[in-house]
């Protein structure tokens, strides 16, 4: 696609010849840029003049009138680099310049060319924009029809899992399994939901504030911590389950009203981690404790620490530690996760001892501490010794 002159660059370009409105030996300025044709061959074309009111100039050096040599005309060529960008034409009266006007045609002939490199720039980054709308049009409608696709075999799964509960005893040990296939399913429609609200942020010229929180929590509503937290842990009972790993948990949940989402979130990275890289048959555990300024959520297993260099490192984004070598994985999940800790005033920390806080858990090991300040709508309850 062939670039034009915006308008913008006419009017710069028309104001700083007028600046020469002055100068009585002057007859004529003109600025003649570099465009293709109808062929696709480059040719200067006039893009502005002064005197406004004179007669109009050639349109093109093509013109036999501007072939000819005229001792009061020169041409400055506008140019970026190596790249020639236009011309600017000057008819004087006088044969010879001082050096002081040579100095400030040649000034002028800089600053046009600098500014038509800024005009280019422009139009080939609104090019771009419009290249990367029309994608991401295309990325909507594909991820809009991906939606609705997995909803049907998401429905299917639900339908089979109630089935199952019903022929199940209720004092079957496999009807946790069961009520965790569910949890997952409606967690799974949580996540579908979020993604069908996203606002549709087109691309624009404007500059944006970085997003911070990861883009399935479009919204945030408080909720009680002890009704969100017993569906999450079943899911790492039956993963510990699965995998070998014994689990620990406490038998209550602290009283936390909050941005919940945000708090299942990081502990659902942190409950990954720990089965991706605990060693087999190492346990992993959750306690918590409170206190009257916060709330303490511990998540914590009996692998190898993780080395001392590596301890702060691993909350970067992109980030992973030596024992991340051959284990699928991004190195998001502890930077998003001490973002959204620090988003709900609190923070993400590692300790390498955490029976030192939870009596249950290995005396050497990686723990997970989520520190929370208390809500106004909390009752503080006081710590056990099975707890932080």
């Amino acid at each position: 696609m062939a670039l034009g002159v915006s308008a913008d660059y006419r009017s710069l370009t028309q104001n700083l010849l007028e600046s020469f409105a002055g100068d009585d030996e002057l007859r004529c300025l003109a600025v003649y840029m570099a465009l293709s044709d109808a062929s696709g061959l480059l040719q200067l074309e006039a893009v502005a003049c002064w005197p406004a009111g004179r007669q109009r100039l050639p349109e093109s050096l093509r013109d036999p009138a501007l072939q000819i040599p005229e001792q009061g005309r020169r041409w400055l060529p506008l140019r970026n680099g190596n790249h020639l960008l236009g011309a600017l034409l000057v008819e004087t009266a006088a044969s010879s310049w001082p050096d002081s006007f040579s100095q400030r045609l040649g000034r002028l002939a800089t600053a046009l060319a600098i500014a038509r490199t800024l005009d280019l720039r422009c139009e080939n980054m609104a090019l771009d924009l419009d290249h990367l709308q029309k994608q991401q049009a295309e990325q909507e409608h594909r991820l809009a029809a991906l939606i609705h696709q997995m909803r049907n075999p998401l429905a299917a799964l639900r339908t089979i899992s109630q089935l199952l509960r019903r022929r199940l005893d209720q004092d079957s040990q496999q009807q946790h399994l069961v009520t965790s296939l569910l949890d997952e399913g409606q967690q799974l429609e949580h996540y579908l939901k979020a993604l069908e609200q996203l606002p549709r942020q087109r691309l624009s010229t404007e500059l944006e504030q970085p997003r911070l929180l990861p883009p399935f929590r479009s919204s945030q509503v408080d909720g009680q911590l002890r009704e969100r937290l017993p569906p999450l842990l079943r899911r790492a009972r039956s993963s510990c389950e699965a995998s070998g790993h014994p689990w620990h948990q406490p038998g209550d949940w602290p009283q936390w009203q909050g941005d919940v989402d945000a708090v299942a979130e990081i502990l659902a990275n942190l409950i990954e981690n720990a089965l991706r890289y605990a060693p087999p048959q190492a346990p992993i555990g959750f306690c918590w404790a409170t206190s009257a300024e916060v709330v303490q959520l511990l998540l914590w297993d009996g692998g190898c620490p993780i080395p001392e260099p590596e301890r702060e490192r691993i909350f970067r984004q992109g980030q992973r530690g030596a024992a991340g070598a051959g284990h699928q994985g991004t190195g998001y999940g502890l930077s998003l996760g001490r973002q959204l800790a620090q988003s709900l005033g609190g923070a993400l920390t590692l300790i390498t001892q955490p029976q030192l806080l939870c009596p249950e858990a290995t005396p050497e090991g990686n723990g997970f501490l989520l520190t929370l300040p208390i809500s106004p709508q909390t009752t503080p309850v006081g710590a056990t010794n099975t707890r932080p």
